[in-house]
C-alpha cells in the first residue's frame, strides 16, 4: 500500500521528495495560498500525512499582508476539521529550520499539541532514513486508527499479551483513550505518554542503563531481549523501538537472581557475558569514571547510564504517576550540556542547590567526560 501526503512551504519544495519513500509514501508539494482554500485543498487530497513549515508568511506568493499565517494556524484548522470527520484524520508534522523552531515554535505552547512530530530541516538531510521510517510509522498508525471508528482499545493497539495488560491497565490512559474523538488524540496519548516517556515502555538507552551495560553493547542486548520477547510490537514500535519494562525486570531477575540496580554495573555486565557468551561492556559512570557504580537510568541529556547519587531530578510539570522521573547526570550539569537538549530540560527545584554545588565541584580524575 502506498500512502499519500502533502508538504506545504512558502519556499522549499525539495523536502517533499526527501520525506517520501518510493512505493510506500509519496508526498507532493503544495504552495501557500489563502488559509481556508489551502485547508480545503489539503483535505481534498485525502492525505495520510501533512508536513508543514512553521513560517508560511515569509514568501506568501502574492497573498495580502492580512492573510498571511503560520503553520500552527493551518494545523489548528485541519485538526478542528478532523474532529468532525475522524475517518479522514491524518498525521501532521512540523518541518522547519532550527532557528524557527527554537525562537518561534517552542515558545508557542498552544501549538505543541497540534503536531505529532517536529523535524529540523537539517535533521532530515542528516537522518533521512530514520525520518522516513518514522513518517511511515505515523501513516500506518493513522490508517489503523481510522478503521477503529472511535473505539480504541489500548491493549489491542499496543499488541499487549495477557501478561502485559497489568502494566497498562492505568485509568489515566484508558479513560483518556476512551474520550478520544479522533485518531490524532489517540496518537498524542500513545506517543506523549508511552513512547516518549520511560514508564511501562523503555527505550534501549534506559534498558542498557538498567542492565548495567554501555550503549555500545546495546545492539547485542537488543538481540538477547528480542529472543526473550521483551520487545514492544505495538503502534510505533517499528520506528521507535521500545521494550516492556516489566519484561526487562523479569529478564534481569532471571539473569542476576536479584534486583538489577542493586548490583554494580561491572557485575551485571559480567553475569550477562557469562550467561550469553558474548562480551558485554559495563556502563561507566559519566562522573566518577567507574564501572562499579549502581547505574540505573539513562541521563535525560546525554543518554549515558547514570547512578542516582551523581544525578539531579529533571522538572516535569505533567509527569504521570505511571511514568519514571527523568534525571540529569552531574557531568551534563557541570558542562551545561543539558541546556542544549530539545525539548529543553530544567532542573527540579528540589535539586537546584545541589546542581549549584556540582557546578563548582572539582571533577574526579576520569576520562569519561563528554565535552
Amino acid at each position: 500500500m502506498t500512502y499519500h501526503g502533502v508538504f506545504v512551504d512558502d519556499e522549499d519544495d525539495v523536502f517533499a521528495e526527501q520525506l517520501s519513500t518510493h512505493g510506500q509514501l509519496e508526498i507532493e508539494f503544495l504552495a501557500v495560498q489563502e488559509p481556508t482554500a489551502l485547508a480545503r485543498a489539503i483535505r481534498d487530497k485525502q492525505p495520510m500525512l501533512v508536513a508543514l513549515d512553521y513560517r508560511l508568511d515569509e514568501a506568501p506568493a502574492g497573498l495580502p499582508a492580512d492573510q498571511t499565517f503560520k503553520g500552527s494556524a493551518l494545523a489548528q484548522h485541519l485538526r478542528d476539521a478532523s474532529i468532525e470527520a475522524p475517518e479522514r484524520d491524518f498525521a501532521i508534522v512540523l518541518v522547519s529550520a532550527e532557528d524557527k523552531i527554537r525562537t518561534l515554535f517552542q515558545p508557542d505552547q498552544t501549538a505543541h499539541d497540534l503536531f505529532d512530530r517536529v523535524y529540523v530541516k537539517d535533521q532530515i538531510n542528516d537522518q533521512r532514513r530514520t525520518v522516513r521510517r518514522e513518517l511511515l510509522s505515523l501513516c500506518a498508525a493513522y490508517d489503523c486508527l481510522r478503521h477503529k471508528q472511535g473505539h480504541y482499545d489500548l491493549a489491542e493497539l499496543m499488541s499487549a499479551e495477557p501478561d502485559d495488560r497489568h502494566a497498562i491497565d492505568i485509568q489515566a490512559l484508558t479513560l483518556h483513550l476512551a474520550e478520544a474523538k479522533a485518531p490524532h488524540l489517540a496518537v498524542k496519548l500513545i506517543l506523549n505518554k508511552l513512547i516518549d516517556r520511560p514508564g511501562p515502555l523503555l527505550d534501549l538507552d534506559d534498558v542498557c542503563a538498567h542492565l548495567g551495560v554501555s550503549l555500545e553493547s546495546g545492539l547485542k542486548l537488543a538481540e538477547v531481549l528480542e529472543s526473550h520477547r521483551a520487545n514492544y510490537r505495538g503502534l510505533f514500535g517499528d520506528a521507535w523501538p521500545r521494550w516492556w519494562s516489566h519484561r526487562v525486570e523479569a529478564f534481569a531477575l532471571e539473569v542476576f537472581s536479584t534486583r538489577a540496580t542493586g548490583l554494580a554495573a561491572s557485575e551485571r555486565a559480567r553475569l550477562l557475558t557469562e550467561r550469553f557468551g558474548s562480551r558485554f561492556e559495563a556502563a561507566i559512570s559519566p562522573w566518577s569514571g567507574s564501572e562499579d557504580e549502581l547505574v540505573a537510568i539513562a541521563c535525560a541529556s546525554c543518554r549515558r547510564g547514570i547512578e542516582m547519587r551523581h544525578s539531579v531530578a529533571a522538572f516535569e510539570a505533567d509527569l504521570p504517576r505511571f511514568a519514571r522521573r527523568r534525571r540529569i547526570c552531574w557531568d551534563c550539569v557541570q558542562t551545561d550540556r543539558y541546556l542544549q537538549a530539545a525539548p529543553a530540560l530544567v532542573i527540579d527545584e528540589i535539586d537546584a542547590s545541589l546542581a549549584h554545588e556540582v557546578r563548582g565541584r572539582a571533577r574526579p580524575d576520569n576520562q569519561n567526560r563528554e565535552d
